[in-house]
């Protein structure tokens, strides 16, 4: 008897945004805590909110719903900051909500119907898959993790930095 090979089934932490189920590969992920609101930074790159302090080490935070929906996150006592391997090191992602880990088989993700997607944020995408009879829409961590533009070098002059 032939017995079925077992699909390749990878991890991924679900999370809410603006309503919508989003998955982010567990391998991306260092940890999950509790929202904060970031410190401004004058001049920060477009997308980073702030910064905030983990355990010592000052990261970036971004408003994922923002980044992906155009909403702003409204922090409630469930937001919570997804700390990523992002683009430039540790960087925080500001969500609605973290559900749980989730193991889904790969024969189960599908591409996301190219309609439903803007080109910009396409390649972010690594598809969508049903998970307990809900909607995950799955993030591609290389693409749709953040990787702001820090400002160049540059001489001060009179009147600040010259970028």
């Amino acid at each position: 008897m032939i017995e079925p090979v077992a699909s390749e089934v990878r991890q991924y932490v679900l999370f809410s945004l603006c309503e919508e189920e989003y998955g982010l590969p567990i391998s991306a992920v260092r940890s999950v805590i509790r929202y904060e609101d970031p410190t401004p930074v004058p001049r920060a790159p477009e997308g980073v909110e702030g910064v905030f302090n983990l355990r010592g080490q000052i990261l970036p935070l971004v408003d994922l719903g923002r980044q992906l929906r155009g909403r702003p996150l409204e922090p409630t006592t469930h937001s919570r900051i997804i700390v990523a391997d992002g683009g430039v090191g540790g960087v925080g992602l500001a969500v609605d909500r973290v559900h749980e880990v989730a193991r889904i088989p790969v024969d189960d993700v599908k591409p996301a119907p190219a309609a439903a997607v803007t080109s910009v944020m396409s390649d972010a995408f690594e598809g969508v898959a049903t998970y307990n009879d809900r909607l995950i829409i799955l993030l591609d961590a290389e693409k749709a993790l953040p990787r702001p533009a820090l400002p160049s070098a540059g001489t001060v002059q009179e009147g600040g930095l010259d970028a």
